[in-house]
């Protein structure tokens, strides 16, 4: 079952703690610049083919991206 909604910062880290998989997919550079400890860079064209391989299908997914606007 997909399930999106937008957390904010506590949500993120109660989810991580609770063993949500999390994937950036920052570009390339934004992510070696910063990123969330243990995430998987999926950068958004590679996200589609790269996540069946990469992502565990029974825990759930936190996908982040920086918004910069």
């Amino acid at each position: 079952m997909l399930l999106v909604r937008v957390v904010d910062h506590r949500e993120v880290l109660a989810l991580l703690e609770e063993g949500a998989q999390a994937v950036e997919v920052l570009p390339p550079a934004e992510y070696r610049a910063v990123h969330i400890r243990g995430a998987i860079h999926l950068p958004l064209p590679r996200l589609w083919r790269g996540a069946s391989t990469l992502l565990e299908p029974d825990r759930p997914v936190l996908v982040y991206c920086r918004d910069s606007l």
